[in-house]
């Protein structure tokens, strides 16, 4: 989820809170507002029944036709013993003027007068009815609600995705950045310190990162070069003691395995230092290479090297592919992906071969499960069925075709492994 989103959700739900807690208050604030003036009303009018009552004065109607009516009656001491002298309660009372219930205020009074008898006093006044008010201010609430939570989410919006600019300026940048290339310079001027702050530590960590993918090119390269004199040695060596008559059958085992080895070490060897020239644009000779008839220059060596695999080979020349590279490049990306079609075929395959003006197409039939398209081209990377392989031919592929702007995709389709080269 996008920060924009979270902060505008989490703000939402602060909102909702914060506005349903007010609401609460603002509904018992407005009932005892409402309370407080009627309790007034009703003590003022139950006082002057009370001061009448005790003064044997004539005593108003029991109902005056309006709002307020009382009742009064005596009653016994016990009664006034275990009764609260002063009572306020909401309930619904008789007005026999218009025959029906209605809701009203009601404050009872217990009183005693100068002959020591108790009496109680209800006075009762008519108000709003509870319910519809509670249901109005519930109504305007959620209207209120709503208004206000769209103000928020629209400003919050506005606001934040306005001032979340130089983050999404700095995460395109780094999404386009690559190590080792040509890169654009990051240009993000922003007054907010801690963007300003983070395009300062993004840049300060590209530089340390560019400081070490070119000491770990210059390291590759310079022990590739290096180690290559070893390696022939070692294997001329090994040849002169294959030629000794005195060596024994198994001895003569073991010499082989460890020649095949050094073999191995020598050609992963010289595709390292191959992709480190390639890193270090050292192939500086570019002609137009013509990849169509190069590929029916190379196949004849091809069937013939692996002609016990009985594989069916068809191509579809359909036009000539050119691209200006150095030719030895060409030659190699070709003889990659070629030997990578017939090594990785099973016996009694397939491989199609497809070219047109704009693209190149190697399919062949082999494992029969797609390889991991995120790891196909990294150095290294092996096959769950074949140990075998250096895991470079790929990549090498992969970094001849950056070079000189190709794209490569891998697909599989109907069995098939395929890998197309287009031109960008």
């Amino acid at each position: 989820m996008r920060l924009l989103h979270v902060i505008t959700l989490r703000l939402s739900l602060l909102a909702t809170l914060i506005l349903f807690c007010w609401s609460v208050f603002f509904y018992y604030t407005i009932m005892n507002e409402v309370n407080d003036e009627v309790d007034d009303s009703l003590e003022d009018y139950a006082e002057m029944i009370i001061i009448r009552s005790v003064r044997n004065e004539a005593l108003p109607t029991a109902s005056s036709g309006s709002n307020n009516q009382f009742f009064l009656r005596e009653i016994t001491p016990q009664y006034a013993a275990q009764t609260p002298h002063v009572r306020y309660e909401d309930r619904d009372v008789f007005i026999e003027e218009k025959d029906e219930f209605e809701p009203a205020r009601v404050l009872t009074y217990i009183f005693q007068n100068d002959d020591g008898k108790f009496f109680e006093l209800e006075v009762s006044t008519p108000h709003i009815d509870k319910k519809d008010l509670r249901g109005a201010i519930f109504y305007w609430i959620v209207f209120l609600f709503l208004a206000i939570l769209l103000c928020i989410l629209l400003l919050n919006l506005w606001t934040i995705g306005h001032s979340m600019r130089p983050l999404r300026k700095l995460l395109r940048w780094l999404d386009r950045y690559r190590v080792g290339e040509d890169n654009r310079p990051l240009d993000n001027p922003t007054r907010i310190y801690e963007f300003r702050k983070l395009n300062e530590v993004v840049k300060e960590s590209i530089e340390r990162t560019e400081v070490a993918y070119e000491q770990q090119k210059m390291f590759i390269g310079n022990a590739s070069h290096e180690m290559q004199t070893p390696l022939a040695i070692c294997s001329s060596r090994l040849e002169m003691l294959l030629e000794d008559p005195s060596l024994t059958e198994r001895q003569m085992e073991e010499i082989v395995k460890t020649r095949q080895t050094l073999e191995q070490l020598s050609r992963m060897n010289r595709s390292l230092l191959l992709l480190t020239k390639i890193d270090n644009g050292q192939f500086a000779d570019v002609a137009d290479v013509n990849f169509t008839e190069s590929i029916q220059r190379l196949l004849p060596d091809y069937e013939m090297v692996y002609a016990s695999k009985n594989i069916r080979l068809q191509t579809e020349l359909q036009g000539d592919f050119i691209v200006s590279m150095d030719e030895s490049l060409a030659q190699t990306l070709l003889s990659n992906l070629l030997k990578n079609a017939f090594v990785h075929n099973h016996e009694g395959g397939e491989i199609t071969i497809k070219a047109t003006t704009d693209s190149l197409l190697f399919e062949n039939t082999g494992a029969p499960e797609s390889l991991n398209k995120d790891y196909i081209f990294e150095r290294f990377y092996h096959s769950s069925d074949n140990r075998q392989s250096l895991g470079l031919g790929l990549a090498v592929v992969k970094a001849i075709c950056q070079r000189y702007g190709l794209r490569i995709d891998y697909a599989f389709n109907n069995g098939k492994h395929a890998f197309t080269i287009v031109k960008n």
